[in-house]
């Protein structure tokens, strides 16, 4: 005889880039074993590789990730991950500075966390008629990156160009080499501009407050992005 079959609850949210909103339900135990499996390799790529899993089996509305911004996926495994393990992080809690090692628990609600609300001009000038338009990273783009590497961080910028304009034409026909080449032909203060794109594009964010047990001593840490909340 067959076993009973299960339905899960579905919950709402929305899309912090679009605002669409979207169906989804809990992960269940198959997919908390792919994520327990990758945490536990503590490898970066296989992080991402299972949050993408769980993703697309846990969104009920054929969502394709590959073209959401890297804060939307943040986000929405947040909010996944909160209906399926339970609203309430548990984090221990160090001084980052001081001679008291203490370390204290905090508990943070997801619902206290959310994406930043700075939404940086995508359409940078750079001279008085030409331009260039970026788009978010993706979660493809972030895949391997070495956020302390020169080299790739001038890679991801290329690959989040989407056109390069002036008074009289787009051009969005450029191989990679291309766009390279171009890049290095602006002035520092005008590839600032395009940098501080990323700097300044959505992120999780949430700042905590503690008091230390041992010392007394008041302290707070502001928590950018998911793996912050969770490694």
């Amino acid at each position: 005889m067959a076993l009973p079959s299960l339905t899960a609850p579905e919950f709402f949210t929305k899309i912090p880039s679009t605002g669409q909103e979207i169906k989804y339900r809990p992960f269940l135990v198959k997919e908390e074993k792919i994520l327990l499996m990758a945490l536990e390799g503590n490898d970066q790529n296989e992080i991402t590789n299972a949050i993408i899993t769980i993703l697309n089996n846990c969104l009920q509305e054929g969502i394709d990730l590959t073209k959401l911004a890297t804060f939307d996926i943040e986000y929405l495994f947040l909010k996944l991950r909160g209906k399926s393990v339970g609203e309430v992080i548990e984090l221990r809690m160090s001084h980052k500075d001081g001679e008291c090692k203490h370390r204290t628990d905090v508990e943070v609600n997801i619902d206290d966390i959310n994406v930043t609300e700075e939404r940086p001009e995508n359409k940078i000038h750079l001279t008085g008629d030409v331009g260039i338009k970026l788009r978010y990273a993706g979660i493809n783009d972030i895949k391997g990156l070495d956020t302390d590497s020169s080299e790739d961080m001038f890679n991801l910028i290329i690959d989040c160009v989407e056109f390069i304009y002036d008074n009289e034409n787009v051009y969005s026909d450029f191989t990679k080499k291309e766009m390279a080449d171009w890049l290095e032909q602006l002035s520092s203060e005008q590839f600032k501009k395009i940098t501080e794109f990323f700097e300044n594009s959505p992120k999780l964010s949430h700042e905590i407050e503690w008091t230390c047990k041992e010392c007394g001593k008041d302290d707070s840490l502001k928590l950018e992005g998911l793996t912050s909340f969770f490694m």
